[in-house]
């Protein structure tokens, strides 16, 4: 009986403490609305200085490794590490190496950046549609004459090195595997569309040649390096381990040297995006506005019982 009563004084006092605060913030619904319409305008302004961010993806399936070597004999496994061979057992996977380079340091530095302008990365401002003309930021790169104008401290420069761009190009990268399909996703973030969708095969063209020449020489050298050993032996079984070998090795270097799509092949090709990707200015000027009556009512609250206190004060005075 006793807790039964304890918790009807306790709905009673919520619904009084409820409406007492229902009050408060009607008293105050003048300052309330100062406060929200003044976030819900700068909101507006805010959203519309966003500039457009556009993203390029594309779609590709893995190129699928020759299986040639996984037939060989486990006693070619010692001739083939000596001659350079990786054994597809003993090899990772080329989609996973593939995908590890694209997002690594010395392939960016060495594939990727030579091709690309430094200010694309590290300066944009804008892009303009109607002209197809990218603006930069004044206080990082002066447009005019080309140069580097940012104020930087150690170990940073005028000029971002490649570790540095590098930081930022990651941010507008996005590449992910399916585990299902093995598909491959991979995406780029730029002020511009067009540069996205450049960058983006510049990617592709890169990892695909750069894998390709690897092999290539990878062949070449284990080819010369198996007819020179070839000549040392005088036994059959060794010269026909030679032999399966070179084979092998000759099929790689035919593919590698005739196959442009070495690791990656298109399903859905980069394309020109018409729409931006962000900001949705839509949600950014709901979000601030949202949070201009919730600072609105916490303002309310805390002059009301401010003036609350001052009132007691003053009583006591009194």
């Amino acid at each position: 009986m006793e807790a039964q009563t304890k918790e009807n004084h306790s709905n009673v006092f919520e619904e009084i403490n409820l409406k007492e605060l229902f009050f408060i913030v009607w008293d105050k619904k003048l300052l309330l609305l100062s406060i929200t319409g003044f976030f819900a305008i700068f909101s507006i302004f805010y959203a519309l200085s966003l500039k457009n961010i556009y993203l390029s993806s594309a779609v590709m399936v893995p190129v699928k490794e020759e299986e040639s070597l996984t037939s060989m004999l486990p006693s070619y496994s010692a001739l083939a590490g000596v001659a350079g061979i990786r054994l597809p057992t003993d090899a990772p996977s080329q989609t996973i190496e593939a995908i590890s380079r694209i997002q690594s340091l010395e392939f960016f530095s060495n594939e990727f950046l030579p091709f690309v302008k430094l200010e694309n990365i590290m300066a944009v401002d804008s892009w303009n549609p109607t002209n197809n003309k990218i603006s930069y930021k004044g206080r990082l790169f002066d447009e005019n004459s080309g140069k580097w104008v940012r104020k930087a401290k150690f170990p940073r420069t005028a000029m971002p090195s490649n570790q540095e761009a590098y930081r930022s190009f990651l941010k507008s990268l996005s590449i992910f595997q399916d585990k299902e399909t093995q598909f491959v996703s991979i995406s780029i973030k730029h002020h511009s569309p067009m540069i996205a969708k450049e960058w983006l095969e510049l990617l592709v063209l890169k990892i695909n040649e750069s894998m390709r020449e690897e092999k290539r020489i990878s062949a070449l050298n284990s080819i010369d390096f198996l007819n020179e050993i070839s000549k040392e032996t005088n036994l059959s079984e060794m010269n026909e381990a030679i032999s399966d070998l070179l084979e092998v090795q000759m099929k790689t270097l035919m593919l590698s040297s005739s196959n442009e799509d070495f690791v990656f092949k298109y399903v859905d090709p980069p394309f020109l995006p018409e729409e931006r990707y962000s900001p949705n200015r839509s949600l950014v000027c709901i979000i601030i506005t949202f949070l201009g009556f919730i600072f609105s009512i916490l303002v309310a609250l805390i002059s009301h019982y401010f003036n609350q206190i001052k009132k007691e004060e003053k009583n006591q005075t009194i």
